[in-house]
């Protein structure tokens, strides 16, 4: 097969390094990616704010440019917003849209946006007609069905709905991170299939480099048994409140299980709050790669947690993590969910009803009782990351997808001048 030929790629995206959790770690390992296969790659990003909701590292100025790995990235100032689709997470979408908008672009052959923020790539589409490179959407959440089984209403989330339809078919290709996904995006807003790309996010924590599993397990939870953690953004989609009561149910019941919360967002301080007095719960603080690796292998299962209701809005970027552990993951989650559709996938774990604490409590007591069962779920999960989720695989393949836009543009634009 005839290779593509390397081009120049802007990569616009609101969650960049140094954010240690969520899209960030994607969206930078795949600048980084596409530049190691010999593409130029410039990013054009937010102020790090994420999971905290705030200017932690006191980024000043309009905007700011600095090499990050061998990627060129520019900063750009724009409203930080608190979560969820409120008016100040609108105001940072729209804010950062226009920044990177009126940000100079330097004549990329291809432009890829991250969405979210999907009103933020609304805008370089809308950017992108006045230029010849096309522009294209990573979709890592969808907003319409996200708007629904969150609790908006019915009329925000047709309206998000007819945003999103309208954004992403105005998109020279649309990139998505699962097959439910490419469904959606096709049957029901309206993007043609020969359009879509799906390549499956891949995992990002590097074992090898993790810090000592003994020494983060006694820091952070003594002496106890058995150690059941839910990592990354404590949100409205996570319904954690689930994980707080069935910590609670824990103490009345004298469990052996410990339930760890790891990472921060909008809920946190509200989740904290709940969790006041329970001795079978711990909050543990966003954790740098080499800790954060080592309190996933120093667990005894895995926690995914989703509000009741929610299906199809979003895959969590924490299965690739979880995965390649060789842990037990139990998913709190619809039975129908692309989450549950993943967890099945890969054999990793028991699925239960979502918000049921002693379902929780249950699943994970059940996994101590059960060695030779949890080890069978952990090996079948690790296999599943290694044949499945690899990263060299998702930058050649969304290298080589941008590439080929690129080179149809390339020769329509020549065609145009003849």
């Amino acid at each position: 097969m005839k290779e593509n030929k390397a081009v120049i790629i802007l990569l616009i995206g609101v969650n960049y390094a140094p954010e240690i959790s969520g899209i960030a770690p994607y969206t930078a390992a795949m600048a980084e990616g596409l530049v190691a296969q010999g593409h130029q790659v410039q990013v054009i990003t937010g102020i790090p704010h994420y999971p905290q909701w705030s200017n932690y590292t006191n980024f000043k100025g309009l905007t700011s440019t600095e090499t990050i790995n061998g990627v060129r990235v520019r900063r750009v100032r724009h409203v930080i917003g608190s979560g969820g689709m409120g008016l100040s997470r609108i105001l940072q979408e729209v804010t950062f849209g226009l920044g990177a908008a009126l940000s100079p672009w330097h004549k990329p052959d291809v432009v890829l946006c991250v969405s979210p923020a999907l009103i933020s790539t609304g805008i370089q589409v809308v950017r992108g007609r006045f230029g010849k490179a096309p522009v294209t959407v990573w979709v890592q959440d969808l907003y319409s069905n996200g708007a629904r089984e969150i609790g908006g209403s019915n009329v925000k989330g047709r309206l998000l709905e007819k945003v999103e339809s309208t954004i992403l078919k105005a998109a020279s290709g649309v990139l998505v991170i699962h097959d439910r996904f490419r469904r959606h995006v096709v049957d029901d807003l309206g993007v043609k299939d020969e359009n879509v790309c799906v390549s499956r996010n891949w995992s990002h924590i590097k074992i090898d480099l993790a810090a000592d599993p003994a020494d983060v397990r006694q820091k952070y939870f003594g002496d106890a048994e058995l150690v059941a953690i839910h990592t990354g953004n404590m949100g409205a989609k996570q319904y954690l409140e689930n994980i707080v009561e069935a910590g609670r149910l824990a103490d009345q019941r004298g469990s052996k299980v410990v339930f760890g919360l790891v990472g921060n967002g909008s809920r946190r301080e509200a989740l904290e709050e709940l969790g006041q007095g329970i001795e079978h719960l711990v909050f543990v603080p966003s954790l740098d790669d080499a800790e954060y690796a080592a309190m996933l292998q120093c667990a005894d299962v895995l926690l995914v947690n989703e509000k009741p209701g929610l299906r199809e809005s979003a895959v969590p970027s924490k299965l690739t993590s979880y995965f390649i552990q060789g842990k037990p993951v139990v998913a709190a989650t619809e039975t129908d969910s692309a989450t549950s559709d993943e967890v099945r996938a890969a054999g990793a774990g028991p699925i239960i009803s979502p918000g049921d604490p002693a379902a929780l409590l249950d699943a994970v007591e059940d996994m101590a009782g059960s060695v030779n069962r949890a080890g069978q779920y952990g090996a079948s999960a690790r296999r599943f990351a290694e044949e499945h989720l690899s990263a060299d695989s998702a930058f050649q393949r969304v290298g080589s997808w941008l590439a080929g836009l690129s080179a149809v543009r390339s020769r329509v634009t020549t065609k145009e001048m003849e």
